[in-house]
């Protein structure tokens, strides 16, 4: 297993250095049995969701506040890849990350993140009731015949 993690400034400008993390991490992992574009299928859909959950982290948390942050932690293995956002309490107390009934219009301006979130995961959900934050699991892609990629 490898196991990656560093903090963000809660500021928009670390949503990029954030999804920079996330793949580079995923790219350098020794894992080089699937062909490249399942590779790619995986890294694109890990950057996507880790911009939804930093871009909340940073709009809906204290990890937005001035001189805050939130943290990445990633692990890969040969099932696949678990990244996990920690960040400072909600802004809202109480409130948890749902899909919003808006996330399946296309004309919202807000509220679709974890609509796609929803749809790209294998897993997603908050981390434990002691720890603010979210989580996504991605698993490796396999071939048509259920191995790995050749």
């Amino acid at each position: 297993m490898t196991v990656a993690f560093t903090s963000f400034p809660g500021l928009p400008t670390s949503v990029a250095a954030a999804r920079r993390f996330v793949t580079g991490v995923i790219r350098l992992y020794p894992w080089t049995t699937a062909p490249a574009a399942m590779l790619d299928e995986v890294i694109d859909q890990a950057e996507l969701i880790t911009s939804e959950l930093a871009t909340n982290a940073i709009r809906h948390t204290r990890s937005g506040d001035p001189g805050q942050t939130f943290t990445i932690r990633v692990s890969l293995d040969d099932w696949g890849v678990w990244t996990q956002i920690s960040t400072l309490a909600p802004r809202v107390r109480c409130s948890v990350p749902h899909v919003a009934m808006t996330g399946c219009d296309p004309f919202t301006e807000h509220g679709r993140g974890l609509f796609l979130v929803e749809q790209l995961a294998t897993r997603w959900g908050t981390l434990a009731p002691w720890q603010d934050g979210v989580y996504f699991a991605l698993c490796w892609p396999t071939d048509q015949h259920g191995t790995e990629g050749e």
